[in-house]
């Protein structure tokens, strides 16, 4: 409560003009996550001091000459962003590189190097080129795919295990599918296919291999300026997925109880994405990342960590949790560091 309360309190400095970027109208994100903890940071940061808008990146208006009169614009109301897999990357390139440019001031956050890597989960083989392991994985073009090309791909991917069928840009698990046998298709399967094929999908295809550990629960740890904060596992239930719109549970774990060597990766992760992806020259903090925010999920193969993703767009930080609020309060302060 207290770190809450520190966040409302208002300074005496130059009230900063911050912009959060949305892809929906507010309203919209309301009624699809109605405890969408993202919801009440615009809020706090106005409380806190700050000359704070929500404005749609969609909008045309919203220029790189517009951007660049903002002291910070962040991502975290931008959920629903990879719905338009060509427009975002676009309004980054298009708007928010040219506004930092106009103003080298401005603090865009994450910065528009990692979003752009982020977006899409081609970043997972540039990972496990330098050494992270991730589930077995393979990238299909989805320009030009036949029912007959993609159920091939997936018999010679695996013999036995099975595998999971997904966008590379997607979000809370949506739009792929779990096949249990690759060489003997269900009608489900056959379904889903002929589905891809007829409508396609948001950028390539990733076939992997299905972790069976899953069942055991995925840890997505939480970092704020590049340090760990807190960790939540959530495990499935009734579904492969352990997403709650498909029946999972989230609990938050003591650092104590989540095993070390995935701690010891995740930070080796947010590390190597600050020093080898981000071009956020104007902010560095003590561990050497210039990451602002990040989550890394992942679950244990007996005792390795398996990488299953990074999220540093727009994730949900899990910040209502009990530790949230010392990760908030650290949070809040980014929208004033330039100040």
């Amino acid at each position: 409560m207290g770190s809450i309360l520190s966040c409302l309190l208002t300074r005496r400095s130059p009230r900063p003009k911050v912009l959060f970027l949305t892809t929906q109208p507010p309203a919209e994100i309301k009624a699809e996550w109605p405890y969408y903890q993202n919801w009440f940071l615009p809020e706090l940061v106005r409380k806190r001091g700050a000359d704070v808008q929500v404005r749609c990146w969609r909008d045309a208006a919203l220029d790189a000459v517009a951007v660049s009169k903002y002291d910070a614009v962040t991502f975290l109301w931008c959920n629903n962003y990879h719905a338009h897999p060509i427009e975002f990357p676009d309004f980054v390139g298009r708007v928010l590189i040219p506004a930092q440019e106009q103003n080298p001031r401005l603090d865009i956050f994450n910065d528009p190097a990692t979003i752009l890597w982020n977006c899409d989960k081609h970043y997972l083989l540039q990972l496990a080129a330098a050494g992270f392991v991730i589930s077995k994985s393979k990238f299909i073009d989805s320009s030009a795919l036949t029912y007959a090309s993609l159920a091939s791909a997936v018999q010679d991917f695996s013999d036995t295990t099975a595998v999971i069928l997904k966008p590379a840009i997607s979000g809370s698990a949506r739009g792929q599918h779990l096949i249990r046998d690759p060489q003997d298709f269900s009608t489900e399967d056959e379904a889903f296919i002929d589905s891809v094929v007829t409508h396609g999908v948001n950028g390539d295809l990733i076939l992997q291999e299905f972790e069976e550990s899953i069942s055991a629960g995925e840890y997505s740890l939480v970092f704020i300026n590049g340090r760990h904060t807190h960790t939540i596992l959530k495990v499935p239930h009734g579904d492969y997925r352990c997403q709650s719109e498909y029946g999972g549970s989230a609990e938050e774990v003591s650092k104590s109880d989540v095993p070390q060597n995935a701690r010891d990766v995740a930070q080796q992760i947010v590390r190597y994405i600050g020093a080898e992806v981000s071009k956020n020259d104007q902010y560095y903090d003590d561990e050497g990342s210039p990451l602002v925010y990040a989550r890394v999920d992942g679950i244990m193969r007996g005792d390795q960590f398996v990488l299953m993703e990074v999220e540093a767009v727009e994730p949900h930080l899990w910040l209502e949790a009990k530790s949230g609020s010392l990760a908030l309060d650290e949070l809040c302060n980014v929208f004033f560091r330039g100040k």
